[in-house]
């Protein structure tokens, strides 16, 4: 049996192929997807890289959709003769409608399409990329897997805004929580690596995307509380999403004549580092820029650093403590300035981190980069959410 699984992210769209037999240990990979760039601006361009039985190629275009993306993974797949049993979807915001992994069927997709305005950067191109599968793999089963799930037994007060009960009860208002199937795999690495039960460790889980980033306080076995809320736009500056903005500014935007989807566009497309750059959304990008004495980019980077530290701050005091911080997804694996930058002078929070083992961090690799007397150990990890996916496809099958 051969299971596809799609992951679209805001400004990227990875894709999987497992080879599942009841006779094997382990599901075997035997496709791989990789689209950057997707709808998202860069200096690098969008391009798909993907390697299929040993056959490798990138194929690269001056812009490309998820859709497309999607499309053109499918068509790989049938020009190599390889047949696909079944689908599993990363879907960002499943809202209260949805809290576990669904079959998509018709009524399912019409709940789908009611999620849109709580993810709109995320959901529909998701939802995209299902209809493509319908249209190009229409007898395979198709399963979508929510990353909000996740954080569903996150505490009452952590999830509650301070609003009037009665409009946010009406409403939905409410926090939910982003990168749940990451969080859902790196809590349970770290927790083996720890040698402790998941329900006894406590963990400070930073997932720092091309597209989106967001902090994890997680202990007792679950979310405690995270960074992003009701929308992945709140939290930590972001490639081109604001993260936490007054609402006080949103209030005067408007009264300043600005539509609500003029202001949705400015927070979702326009701001965190493309908006503070005004150069790039990609992180290694405004890095390098700043490096070469670029002011701007040099004030987008520390922006982008203050705002993290100040969320790992504030969940060592919420869990008194942290077993250890996990850095994790494309630039919480690969970017050593970064981690050097928020890591350093918090000796006094128990964070000693070694500089050489972080600067020699293979991304591709699970590495420890803090000091033997560290109270909080660090830990660098890539994540895998097509597993987690593939996982809970397989628990519906």
């Amino acid at each position: 049996m051969n299971i596809l699984i799609f992951n679209c992210g805001s400004s990227s769209q990875s894709a999987r192929l497992y080879q599942v037999n009841h006779n094997q240990t382990e599901p075997l990979a035997i496709a791989n997807f990789k689209a950057t760039g997707v709808e998202s601006p860069s200096s690098a361009g969008p391009k798909l890289a993907w390697n299929v039985n040993e056959k490798n190629g990138v194929n690269k275009a001056s812009s490309i959709t998820h859709k497309q993306a999607a499309k053109k993974v499918i068509q790989i797949l049938q020009e190599n003769k390889i047949k696909v049993d079944a689908v599993g979807h990363r879907f960002v915001h499943g809202g209260d409608l949805f809290t576990k992994t669904t079959l998509i069927d018709a009524g399912t997709l019409a709940n789908l399409r009611a999620c849109f305005p709580l993810a709109p950067i995320h959901n529909p191109n998701a939802f995209g990329v299902i209809e493509m599968c319908h249209a190009y793999l229409p007898d395979a089963p198709q399963y979508a897997v929510f990353d909000t799930a996740f954080h569903a037994s996150m505490s009452e007060e952590a999830r509650t805004y301070a609003l009037p009960r009665d409009l946010a009860e009406k409403n939905g208002y409410h926090k939910f929580g982003f990168h749940g199937i990451s969080c859902q795999y790196v809590s349970a690495k770290a927790a083996e690596l720890l040698e402790k039960p998941l329900d006894q460790v406590k963990l400070i889980l930073c997932h720092l995307g091309t597209g989106g980033s967001s902090v994890t306080a997680f202990s007792e076995g679950r979310t405690l509380d995270t960074s992003m809320g009701y929308s992945p736009l709140a939290g930590l500056v972001m490639s081109t999403r604001s993260g936490d903005v007054d609402p006080g500014i949103l209030i005067d935007m408007i009264r300043k004549g600005n539509s609500a989807d003029e202001i949705e566009k400015t927070l979702n497309t326009k701001s965190g580092l493309i908006g503070l750059s005004g150069y790039s959304s990609n992180l290694s990008e405004v890095i390098e820029k700043a490096e070469g004495g670029d002011k701007v980019c040099l004030a987008a980077y520390e922006v982008y650093v203050l705002r993290l530290r100040h969320y790992l701050g504030a969940f060592s005091w919420l869990l008194n403590g942290a077993d250890a911080i996990v850095f994790t997804d494309e630039i919480g694996v690969s970017s050593w300035r970064l981690r050097e930058a928020v890591c350093t002078d918090a000796e006094s929070l128990g964070v000693i981190l070694d500089r050489s083992a972080n600067r020699k961090a293979d991304p591709a690799a699970v590495t420890w980069i803090h000091e033997d007397e560290s109270a909080v150990k660090l830990l660098v990890m890539p994540t895998d959410e097509e597993r987690v996916i593939l996982d809970e496809v397989l628990k519906q099958k």
